[in-house]
């Protein structure tokens, strides 16, 4: 039996919340097939037989049909995306919240227009980057001294993604100068500090916040689950970075060579 569009249903209020919620997902680098999971189980709440979506790397596509009403199509072109899994786990917990009847679609909706706004602030992920560097120096076997060395690093990191974010410049070419910076400071350091000092742990530490783990990750299990598209492209995504990241680092050592003769 064909189910009929309820005509108090605002399947367009449908549709965005769930175009919404996949943007935000696709936007914080999370997988594919959680994406397409997310929106469809939205899209589902209208009670119509057709709702299929397409997540890609780049873009998202949604569909909400029935044999009763005209088709209703969103095409959603992802132009920026940065690793964030706190947005991923808040737009997890309002679809949850709508599709177990605790939000109320306006409610939902609501909530993910203001996602941003329970992020954390600048200043706690610029000394959350700076504390993860700092500590990670203890892991690879630092001494007091390296951490100390490493601060002025650290904190450099931190001011140059910082003003990335603020400036909107690529994620490729703040790696790419946060590496630079790292490796010709840590250069700088080891020729004039008065004491011994582990160079090479210094700029392990401090590129640890730049390496494209979650996107590496993401890529081989979209792979695996047959989304081939959006796997080789995260994939090559974290390639990318992790080559911008080595270009950083040589060229640092380079010039940080160069001026010490």
């Amino acid at each position: 039996m064909t189910n009929k569009p309820n005509p108090e249903m605002d399947y367009e209020l449908y549709m965005d919340t769930a175009v919404l919620a996949g943007k935000i997902m696709l936007e914080s680098n999370a997988e594919s097939y959680r994406v397409e999971d997310t929106v469809t189980r939205i899209l589902h709440k209208t009670g119509l037989e057709m709702a299929d979506t397409l997540a890609m790397t780049t873009g998202l596509v949604a569909s909400l049909d029935s044999p009763n009403m005209h088709a209703i199509t969103v095409v959603k072109r992802i132009t920026e995306r940065s690793t964030n899994l706190n947005k991923i786990s808040k737009v997890n917990a309002v679809s949850r919240d709508f599709i177990d009847d605790k939000l109320s679609l306006d409610e939902a909706y609501h909530a993910l227009q203001h996602i941003d706004e329970i992020q954390y602030n600048e200043r706690l992920q610029d000394f959350a980057i700076i504390g993860f560097i700092q500590s990670f120096i203890f892991l690879m076997g630092g001494t007091f001294n390296d951490f100390l060395l490493t601060l002025p690093v650290s904190t450099a990191v931190a001011i140059i993604l910082r003003l990335g974010r603020k400036w909107r410049v690529r994620p490729f070419i703040q790696n790419m100068l946060s590496s630079f910076t790292v490796a010709l400071v840590a250069t700088i350091l080891m020729r004039v500090a008065p004491f011994a000092v582990q160079s090479d742990l210094i700029i392990i530490s401090a590129i640890m916040p730049l390496l494209p783990g979650t996107a590496l990750t993401n890529g081989i299990r979209d792979t695996f689950r047959g989304d081939y598209m959006s796997g080789s492209a995260k994939v090559l995504e974290a390639f990318v970075i992790a080559l911008f990241i080595a270009i950083g680092i040589g060229s640092g050592l380079i010039v940080g060579g160069e001026i010490f003769g």
